[in-house]
């Protein structure tokens, strides 16, 4: 027997086998009674965040910041932001201008109100505030007393929840008074929500107005009035910067006939041509200056004004324009001294110095010391005569307003009728300009109607209104230099001294309504106008540039009326070479004659007159492109 008979055989090492497949559940011939297979167990979802706001998104190669609220209201996007960037004058009139629909919620402090708009127009407004509801809105008009409006409350549900529905139920206010007084209540609600200067807004396209909405009006009258209800202060504080900037009109969204504007508005913007600063203007024209802000801002929130550069030097508006303080000696001021300092220095300058005191002094040695050499006294100085100051005359004081007694203003309005301009305003036709200056701002501290006092009578006002249009029409024609050369030549020659104001103004209002006629290309009506106003004033320049310029845009054979209507321009730019309008004509006029060294000549004159003329400078560029 062999040594491994008694032993057992060496284990063999398993093979390595494949993983096999997860064994399949047994094969059942039928199902067991109560056999359920296990349920599969799915972890939970993790919580998604919330979405964010929506934004205006990218569209045309541009990162969504650069869309701005223009753009997503037209697109009709959703849009958050702060009345501080975008002003609600300006949203609102991006949705009237895009005919957009949805709803903008303006959000001040404390407050906030929902404007929502169909098809550019609004239709609905509310307020957050209990105290802007429609129930107080009429109980503070005295249409409802409190036990009315409380009657009203209890037939709301009854109604609704419609007030002006259960206020016409219970029959506590004439149905047909119903729709002007919710007019009134929205109307005044828009107002306070475009005065809104700091907060956030939103803008939710496509909200539909609620079953009570019903359309204001045309949206641009309203942004209009919410524009004329801000004071001047907060007109001043929406221009900013763009107050001291040169201004001129612009083409937009909208027309400006679409604004409404009043005829004083009107005139106002037609002042814009870009060769001065919204407070030149208004300083230009006290009497309208409130008008030219208002009309400057309404006009750059709907992007129908553009603004230059910074106007330097320009004086302040003529409230605060006070007379310049006498001349001072140049140098810094001397340090403050006590009261009595001067008088005491000039008594010790006075004095002579008193001797010296001989000092003895003891001999260092028995020489005799040598003796001092003679001073010679300087010589005296010549006296120095001091040049004799150029005497100035100030301009005389005009007398305080006579107690703003009826009967005194009409014998003062009967005797500034007789007087040349330079005796309404109480100066001598030598006087420097800025005298003459000076007394028209003491005369405006007087009699502009913003001077008088509130507790004064319509008929006071209406007076003081008439002696400032007379004081008015005086400075107009003096502060311009070649105005009051030609007028003084005319004094000289016996010419009338007196002008017809009332003439001067309805030429004026006629020539507004002929220059927005002219943008509207109804070029017939438009020189009609013209020639109406230049029957009522023929020395005004730009009636006849405007004039000319029609002429050419009316004529069939524009060759030969271009030398026609070049020759007019040029003739009454002789008058009056600041009429820049006359530079501007020519060189479209020579544009379209295949000119075009004419026209950057013709733009280039105008440049000389008025660097920063808006439109000059963007005809001239296009004109190198």
């Amino acid at each position: 027997m062999s040594d491994s008979a008694g032993k057992p055989p060496a284990p063999t090492p398993p093979r390595p086998r494949p993983a096999a497949a997860p064994a399949a559940p047994p094969k059942l011939d039928r199902v067991p009674e109560g056999y359920r297979p296990p349920a599969q167990v799915r972890p939970p979802p993790e919580p998604r965040p919330p979405p964010p706001p929506a934004a205006p998104v990218a569209s045309y190669g541009m990162a969504a910041r650069q869309v701005g609220a223009d753009a997503a209201i037209a697109a009709g996007l959703s849009l958050q932001g702060r009345l501080e960037t975008d002003s609600a004058l300006r949203l609102f009139g991006l949705a009237a201008a895009t005919v957009a629909s949805g709803r903008l919620t303006v959000a001040p402090e404390g407050r906030s109100y929902a404007l929502v708009f169909k098809k550019g127009a609004v239709v609905h407004v509310a307020s957050s505030d209990p105290a802007e509801d429609l129930g107080r809105f009429l109980v503070r008009k005295g249409v409802l007393t409190p036990e009315k409006l409380v009657q009203a409350e209890g037939a709301r549900p009854a109604a609704g929840g419609d007030l002006a529905g259960a206020l016409i139920a219970a029959g506590l206010v004439p149905p047909g008074d119903v729709a002007g007084l919710l007019h009134e209540h929205r109307a005044a609600l828009v107002a306070r929500a475009l005065a809104a200067e700091a907060g956030a807004f939103s803008w939710e396209p496509g909200i539909p107005p609620p079953p009570s909405g019903f359309s204001l009006g045309a949206p641009f009258a309203a942004l209009g009035a919410a524009v004329r209800s801000l004071d001047v202060g907060a007109v001043k504080r929406r221009l900013g910067e763009r107050e001291a900037r040169a201004i001129s009109r612009v083409a937009g969204r909208v027309l400006i006939e679409d604004l409404r504007l009043t005829p004083q508005e009107a005139r106002a913007a037609a002042l814009f041509d870009g060769a001065r600063s919204p407070a030149e203007i208004a300083t230009g024209h006290p009497a309208e200056a409130a008008t030219i802000l208002r009309v400057a801002l309404l006009l750059a929130e709907l992007d129908l004004a553009a603004f230059g550069a910074v106007r330097k030097g320009v004086a302040p508006p003529p409230a605060a324009a006070m007379p310049p303080p006498p001349t001072a000696p140049s140098g810094p001021p001397p340090p403050a001294a006590p009261a009595a300092a001067p008088a005491k220095a000039a008594a010790h300058a006075a004095e002579p110095a008193p001797p010296r005191p001989a000092v003895a002094s003891a001999p260092t040695s028995a020489a005799t010391p040598a003796p001092r050499p003679a001073v010679t006294p300087a010589p005296p100085r010549p006296a120095v005569t001091p040049a004799p100051r150029p005497t100035v005359t100030p301009a005389p004081r005009p007398a305080t307003p006579p107690s703003l007694d009826p009967a005194a203003l009409q014998a003062m309005i009967a005797k500034l009728a007789g007087k040349d301009h330079f005796e309404v305003l109480g100066v001598k036709r030598d006087t420097q300009p800025a005298q003459v200056k000076i007394a028209y701002f003491q005369l405006a501290k007087l009699y502009h109607p913003d001077a008088v006092p509130g507790t004064a009578s319509p008929e006071v006002r209406n007076l003081c209104a008439d002696v400032f249009a007379r004081v008015s029409d005086a400075w107009s024609v003096l502060s311009d230099d070649g105005r009051r050369a030609a007028y003084v030549q005319e004094l000289a020659s016996g010419g009338a001294a007196n002008v017809d104001v009332m003439n001067i103004l309805h030429a004026e209002n006629v020539f507004q309504t002929a220059t927005l006629l002219v943008k509207g290309r109804r070029y017939e009506e438009a020189r009609a106008k013209l020639e109406e106003a230049l029957k009522l004033n023929p020395d005004e320049a730009e009636f006849g540039i405007w004039l000319a310029w029609c002429h050419f845009l009316l004529a069939s054979d524009k060759k030969r009326q271009h030398a026609e209507s070049a020759a007019a321009i040029e003739a009454a730019l002789r008058k009056n070479m600041m009429c820049v309008p006359g530079y501007l004509f020519l060189a479209q006029m020579a544009k379209l004659a295949g000119d075009a060294a004419g026209a950057e000549r013709h733009l280039r004159r105008g440049l000389h007159v008025a660097p920063d003329h808006a439109e000059l400078l963007r005809e001239l560029k296009y004109l190198k492109k």
